[in-house]
């Protein structure tokens, strides 16, 4: 199976020209609007989820002060 993923803004009139034309060479289309995150991803995200839940989240504040200081660092 392969993948088309369209970048970009693209109007609803030029998704649908690119649909068609892909239909008139044959292929199949399948369209998904949800992205696929591996397993792993997927249960940090879940554990980030408990954490705020739980109050152990920090200030957004917190988080690009240390953005800042790793993005300084080569």
């Amino acid at each position: 199976m392969n993948t088309i993923t369209l970048k970009g803004n693209i109007s609803e009139e030029q998704y649908n020209m690119a649909i068609k034309a892909l239909e008139a060479i044959g292929l199949t289309i399948e369209i998904s609007d949800k992205s696929e995150l591996p397993e792993e991803v997927l249960q940090d995200i879940e554990i980030g989820w408990k954490q705020l839940r739980t109050g152990q989240g920090i200030p957004s504040s917190e988080v690009y002060r240390k953005a800042r200081i790793l993005c300084r660092k080569e």
